[in-house]
């Protein structure tokens, strides 16, 4: 009996390990797609300073050199398009950063309800373990009554044990 409450025991820790891997397996791949995200957003934001200061320059060169306005105005108006396109970018990269932090905060709240749970689990399972042990305790001595009709077992406890042929109370750790 005690070995079946030991394998259910060990069945549900095993189960919860697996779920709890399992898990695991779906936070790490977040966590490095908010990395990634997070250089994409500084790569974005280097870029657009970068084009930032070549709009500058060509804005300038635009006011001194009068023969070269119509090249430099499309130059511009494509530089414009691609600042529109980068801060468009940037501001989906943010929304998916704002998303993902979302995810990973939900995570962590599951995370923390998955651990008490498997501390509730490993809880019943003590319990099924003492319960097992005392009802197991309770057989042996019924039995021993039945052979031994005659024999005092007033002092037969599960707290106690033999030292030098006699029956004394066993020290017990005190956090039990």
């Amino acid at each position: 009996m005690v070995q079946r409450v030991e394998e259910a025991a060990n069945k549900k820790l095993h189960e919860e390990a697996q779920k709890y891997a399992t898990f695991m397996t779906k936070v790490v791949p977040l966590h490095v797609e908010i990395t990634e995200l997070k250089d994409a957003a500084a790569a974005s934001k280097a870029k657009m300073t970068n084009l930032e200061e070549r709009s500058v320059t060509r804005e300038v060169r635009l006011g001194q050199v009068e023969a070269d306005l119509a090249a430099k105005n499309k130059a511009f108006e494509a530089f414009k398009a691609e600042l529109t396109k980068q801060i468009k970018l940037l501001k989906e990269s943010k929304k998916e950063l704002a998303e993902k932090t979302e995810a990973l905060a939900n995570i962590e709240k599951e995370m923390a309800a998955q651990a008490e749970r498997s501390k509730k689990v490993e809880r019943e399972l003590l319990d099924d373990a003492a319960d097992a042990y005392a009802v197991g305790f309770e057989d042996a001595l019924s039995q021993d009554v039945c052979e031994h009709p005659e024999m005092d077992t007033s002092n037969y406890a599960t707290a106690n044990h033999v030292v030098k042929g006699r029956i004394v109370p066993r020290d017990l750790p005190q956090n039990i």
